[in-house]
Protein backbone atom coordinates (compact mmCIF):
# COMPACT_ATOMS: atom_id res chain seq x y z
CA UNK A 1 0.00 0.00 0.00
CA UNK A 2 1.27 3.35 -1.12
CA UNK A 3 1.38 6.53 1.28
CA UNK A 4 -1.11 8.29 -0.35
CA UNK A 5 -3.13 5.17 0.84
CA UNK A 6 -2.33 5.84 4.64
CA UNK A 7 -3.14 9.63 4.54
CA UNK A 8 -6.08 9.35 3.45
CA UNK A 9 -7.02 6.95 6.12
CA UNK A 10 -5.38 9.31 8.60
CA UNK A 11 -7.23 12.35 6.85
CA UNK A 12 -10.70 10.43 7.12
CA UNK A 13 -10.03 9.48 10.92
CA UNK A 14 -9.14 13.02 11.92
CA UNK A 15 -12.57 14.30 9.53
CA UNK A 16 -14.59 11.68 11.66
CA UNK A 17 -13.47 13.03 15.03
CA UNK A 18 -13.73 16.62 13.69
CA UNK A 19 -17.14 16.25 12.51
CA UNK A 20 -18.41 14.32 15.82
CA UNK A 21 -17.10 17.13 17.87
CA UNK A 22 -18.92 19.61 16.08
CA UNK A 23 -22.22 17.58 16.52
CA UNK A 24 -21.63 17.21 19.89
CA UNK A 25 -20.93 21.06 20.17
CA UNK A 26 -24.48 22.03 18.15
CA UNK A 27 -26.16 19.35 20.45
CA UNK A 28 -26.61 17.45 17.51
CA UNK A 29 -25.23 14.04 18.96
CA UNK A 30 -25.42 12.64 22.32
CA UNK A 31 -21.91 11.78 24.77
CA UNK A 32 -22.57 8.17 25.02
CA UNK A 33 -23.06 7.89 21.14
CA UNK A 34 -19.86 10.37 20.44
CA UNK A 35 -18.05 8.37 22.22
CA UNK A 36 -18.69 5.28 20.08
CA UNK A 37 -18.04 7.59 17.32
CA UNK A 38 -14.66 9.11 18.30
CA UNK A 39 -13.06 5.66 19.31
CA UNK A 40 -14.14 4.45 15.38
CA UNK A 41 -11.94 7.62 14.50
CA UNK A 42 -9.19 7.41 16.44
CA UNK A 43 -9.03 3.43 15.23
CA UNK A 44 -8.89 4.56 11.81
CA UNK A 45 -6.22 7.04 12.47
CA UNK A 46 -4.19 4.20 14.19
CA UNK A 47 -4.56 1.69 11.90
CA UNK A 48 -3.81 3.65 8.90
CA UNK A 49 -0.46 5.10 10.75
CA UNK A 50 0.23 1.36 11.80
CA UNK A 51 -0.99 -0.97 9.32
CA UNK A 52 1.19 -3.58 11.00
CA UNK A 53 -1.55 -3.55 14.18
CA UNK A 54 -4.02 -5.37 12.37
CA UNK A 55 -1.83 -7.60 10.99
CA UNK A 56 -0.25 -8.69 14.10
CA UNK A 57 -3.89 -8.92 15.97
CA UNK A 58 -5.10 -11.04 12.81
CA UNK A 59 -2.30 -13.14 13.62
CA UNK A 60 -2.81 -13.59 17.64
CA UNK A 61 -6.54 -14.20 16.53
CA UNK A 62 -5.73 -16.81 14.05
CA UNK A 63 -7.28 -14.89 10.83
CA UNK A 64 -5.82 -15.47 7.99
CA UNK A 65 -7.15 -12.13 6.44
CA UNK A 66 -6.47 -9.03 8.53
CA UNK A 67 -9.34 -7.70 5.96
CA UNK A 68 -11.54 -9.53 7.51
CA UNK A 69 -11.13 -9.17 11.04
CA UNK A 70 -11.82 -5.96 10.42
CA UNK A 71 -15.02 -6.79 8.90
CA UNK A 72 -15.80 -8.55 11.64
CA UNK A 73 -15.01 -6.16 14.18
CA UNK A 74 -17.05 -3.22 12.28
CA UNK A 75 -20.16 -6.02 11.93
CA UNK A 76 -19.61 -6.44 15.55
CA UNK A 77 -19.31 -2.51 16.60
CA UNK A 78 -22.26 -1.92 13.91
CA UNK A 79 -24.38 -4.32 15.74
CA UNK A 80 -23.66 -3.08 18.93
CA UNK A 81 -24.71 0.41 18.11
CA UNK A 82 -28.05 -0.79 16.05
CA UNK A 83 -28.98 -2.40 19.30
CA UNK A 84 -28.26 1.07 21.62
CA UNK A 85 -30.32 2.51 18.84
CA UNK A 86 -33.14 0.30 19.16
CA UNK A 87 -33.00 0.41 22.79
CA UNK A 88 -33.51 4.33 22.99
CA UNK A 89 -36.12 4.12 20.29
CA UNK A 90 -37.96 2.14 23.05
CA UNK A 91 -37.55 4.22 25.82
CA UNK A 92 -38.33 7.39 24.13
CA UNK A 93 -41.56 5.34 22.77
CA UNK A 94 -42.48 5.07 26.34
CA UNK A 95 -41.64 8.03 27.45
CA UNK A 96 -43.94 9.65 24.89
CA UNK A 97 -46.50 7.67 26.09
CA UNK A 98 -46.72 8.38 29.32
CA UNK A 99 -46.32 12.47 28.28
CA UNK A 100 -49.37 11.92 26.14
CA UNK A 101 -51.40 10.45 28.68
CA UNK A 102 -50.40 13.36 31.24
CA UNK A 103 -51.20 15.79 28.73
CA UNK A 104 -54.96 14.26 28.07
CA UNK A 105 -54.96 14.24 32.07
CA UNK A 106 -54.15 17.72 32.22
CA UNK A 107 -56.51 18.93 29.44
CA UNK A 108 -59.48 16.68 31.34
CA UNK A 109 -58.70 18.98 34.29
CA UNK A 110 -58.51 22.26 32.83
CA UNK A 111 -61.57 21.47 31.22
CA UNK A 112 -63.49 20.51 34.34
CA UNK A 113 -62.25 23.53 36.11
CA UNK A 114 -63.53 25.77 33.10
CA UNK A 115 -66.81 24.12 33.23
CA UNK A 116 -67.81 26.23 35.93
CA UNK A 117 -66.81 29.60 34.76
CA UNK A 118 -68.26 28.78 31.35
CA UNK A 119 -72.06 28.13 33.08
CA UNK A 120 -71.44 31.45 34.06
CA UNK A 121 -70.61 33.24 31.07
CA UNK A 122 -73.30 31.43 29.22
CA UNK A 123 -75.57 32.77 32.07
CA UNK A 124 -74.60 36.36 32.14
CA UNK A 125 -75.20 35.98 28.02
CA UNK A 126 -78.98 35.22 28.48
CA UNK A 127 -79.44 37.67 31.06
CA UNK A 128 -77.91 40.43 29.26
CA UNK A 129 -79.82 38.68 25.71
CA UNK A 130 -82.79 38.93 27.94
CA UNK A 131 -85.98 42.03 27.60
CA UNK A 132 -86.11 43.77 30.89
Amino acid sequence: MNGDAYWLGVASGFVVVGVVIEMVRRRYLRGRFALVWILLGVGAILLALFPRLLERAATALGVTVPLNLLLFLGSIAMLIMIMQLSAEAGRLRERTRVLAEEVALLRTLVGSADEPRARSIAAEDRDQDSPR
